[in-house]
Order: structure tokens, then sequence, then C-alpha cells
């Protein structure tokens, strides 16, 4: 009884190293496939080379916007006063990290390093007396439609930032040709949320306007009896 307890015990032992040497092998073989998708940007053609560069420069320029986005996006998720916003923002949000390892996957595989740097958003910079005139007299209700047309005004630049990347990709052929699908589909995401921003709006106003029109006609500060001209 003891020795076939011995050889059982000895069998088990011998597949269980059987079983780990082919977990190992497959991890090999995958860590090798990974290896062999990078693109060797050395044993391009010149032209190519270049291409790939460039390319990869414009796709951390996407990646920065993202990562400014992501940032921006925490915020507004934090202070936003709207229910239903705060919760399309939180997908939003799960997508925009999705475009964030898609990004990197793409400049990752053409050779280059992701960028964790962060773009400056573009956003309307009003004139500062301007800037403190709203400021100073804008409720807490004014302020989330405004964050909202800044919403949009994103989404949309985010939008054209894809498709161009798209259209070059395409143009180039080859071996840019595997971008066109994940940047197809970070653009996506960006086009149904800022639909959704758009569709939305109107009854967003409808909600927040009750409390906005009392606080304008009660409000009593100088800059509201300024014409534009005296603003200047």
């Amino acid at each position: 009884m003891k020795f076939y307890c011995k050889l059982y015990r000895l069998f088990i032992l011998c597949y269980s190293k059987y079983r780990m040497g082919e977990i190992v092998d497959k991890i090999k073989e995958k860590a090798q496939d990974v290896k062999d998708t990078v693109v060797d940007i050395a044993n391009l053609p010149l032209k190519i080379r270049i291409l790939s560069q460039k390319f990869i420069l414009e796709l951390n320029g996407a990646l920065a916007m993202e990562n400014a986005g992501i940032e921006r996006l925490q915020t507004r998720i934090s202070e936003t006063i709207v229910p239903e916003a705060r919760q399309r923002m939180e997908l939003h949000m799960k997508e925009s990290l999705e475009h964030q390892k898609r990004l990197q996957n793409l400049i990752t595989t053409l050779g280059g390093v992701p960028t964790q740097e962060k773009l400056g958003l573009p956003l309307p910079s009003y004139p500062q007396d301007m800037f403190k005139a709203m400021t100073d007299t804008m409720t807490r209700q004014e302020s989330e439609l405004k964050k909202g047309e800044e919403d949009i005004i994103l989404e949309k630049a985010e939008v054209i930032c894809y498709f161009m990347l798209i259209q070059k990709a395409q143009k180039a052929g080859g071996i840019f040709l595997s971008a066109v699908e994940p940047l197809t589909l970070n653009m996506k995401d960006e086009e149904n949320m800022a639909e959704w921003v758009k569709t939305n709006s109107p009854g967003i106003m409808s909600q927040l306007w009750p409390k906005i029109q009392p606080a304008v006609v009660s409000a009593t500060s100088p800059y509201l009896s300024q014409s534009p001209a005296q603003l200047q």
C-alpha cells in the first residue's frame, strides 16, 4: 500500500511539473508574439521611418489630449450638480481610459514611447475683464451650463483629432493601417459623448433655469449695469 501511495505522489509531482512546463512555454510564446508585433523602425526604409516617427508624435499628441481630458473629467464628475450628467461622464471616463490604452499600444507597436504629458485643452480664453465679470456674477447653475458648453467643444475637438489621424493612417497605408480600427473606436466614443451633451443640453437647461432666472433678476453686481464697451 505504501508503495502505491509513493507511486501516486510521484505521478502527481511529475504531472504538475509537466503542466507547469506547458504554462511556461505558453507564456514565452505569448511574449515572443508581442515582441514580434513591435515594429523595428531601424530596419524600415527611410521614408517609412520618417512617417513612423511623425505618426508616433501625432499619436502621442492624441494621448496627451486624452491625459488632460481624463484629468478634467475627474473634476467635472466631482463638481457637476446634474445626476444624469455625472452618470454619463462616469461612463465616458471608462471609455477614455480605454482610449489611453489603445493609443499606448499603438505607440509601443510602432516602436515609440507613450507620453505621460498633458496638452492644453482647446477651451475659450476670455479677456481678463470679461472673464472676471462672468465669474463674479455666475451662479452655480450658470457655471454648470458653461461647463456643458466646454464639454461639447472638447468632445468635438477630439472627434476631429481622431478623424484626421484615421485619414493619415489610411493614406500612409502599410503598417499604419493597423491604427485605423482602434482610432475609429476612440472617435466613435467621442462622437457619442458629444451627441449626448448636445441632445441633453435643452433638458439640463430647463432643469437649471428656474434657479438661474431669480438669481439674475436679483443680482446687484456693478458689472451687470456696465455696457460691453465699459468692460473693455
